[in-house]
C-alpha cells in the first residue's frame, strides 16, 4: 500500500530542488517507491572535511532532505 497521496516523480522532485543547497551538494533523489525515498550525495570536496573525511553537516543536509521529501505525501495534519 502506497504512502503517497499523489505518486511523485523523481524528474520533478530533482527540479524542486534547483538553486538550493540540495543541488550545490549533488544531492540526487534517485528512486521514489511505494513507502521509501531514495538518493545520492557524491563524497567530493563539497562534502568533505579539511580531512578527507565526509562532512557531519553534509551528512545530516542529506538526511534531513530525503526524510522532508517522503514527509509531505504522508503526512496528516492534525486539526487538535
Amino acid at each position: 500500500m502506497s504512502i503517497w497521496k499523489v505518486e511523485p516523480d523523481v524528474k520533478v522532485v530533482n527540479e524542486m530542488h534547483a538553486n538550493t543547497v540540495v543541488s550545490q551538494l549533488g544531492i540526487q533523489f534517485t528512486e521514489i517507491g511505494e513507502d521509501f525515498v531514495r538518493g545520492t550525495m557524491p563524497v567530493d570536496g563539497r562534502t568533505r572535511q579539511p580531512m578527507g573525511l565526509l562532512h557531519g553537516g553534509a551528512t545530516v543536509v542529506l538526511a534531513e532532505t530525503l526524510a522532508s521529501d517522503a514527509r509531505p505525501g504522508p503526512a496528516e495534519v492534525s486539526t487538535r
